[in-house]
């Protein structure tokens, strides 16, 4: 029998934002990302963007009434104490490169590089607060 999960992988992950417009300039703009497509919202709640960085699809969603990220899920300490997903990871080769460049740009820092269990890692927020991690293993 085959196994039913042979074909399990990561597809896409899912962030609130506040301005669709700002959030993919700021995606386009620190990381790269891409737009693949915008689609409107049923029942004109709002739109979604799908942004890619190479296979990596990031959906946006952007809707109307939404309350700005809380202070407390917007650091990884704090953010812990909420259930539910805590940031998106993304894999680099060099995390101080990466951080330098991110830091010109005027990226809102987190945490500046600092190594963890033998990982060197950063953390940034996006432009609605999101938090973003970058790893270097």
């Amino acid at each position: 029998m085959t196994d039913p999960l042979a074909g399990l992988r990561p597809d896409h992950a899912g962030i609130s934002v506040g301005d669709l417009e700002r959030a993919i300039a700021w995606y386009g703009e620190m990381l790269g990302f891409t737009v693949d497509r915008i689609v409107d919202i049923p029942e004109d709640t709002g739109r979604l963007a799908l942004i890619r960085k190479g296979d990596f699809l990031l959906e946006l969603f952007c809707i109307q009434g939404t309350a700005p990220v809380p202070e407390e899920r917007k650091h990884p300490t704090t953010d812990l104490r909420t259930q539910g997903m805590k940031h998106v990871a993304y894999a680099v080769d060099d995390v101080r490169a990466l951080m330098a460049d991110l830091k010109r740009k005027g990226v809102d820092v987190v945490w500046d590089v600092v190594e963890h269990d033998g990982t060197w890692c950063a953390f940034v927020r996006d432009d609605s607060g999101n938090i973003v991690e970058f790893v270097e293993r």
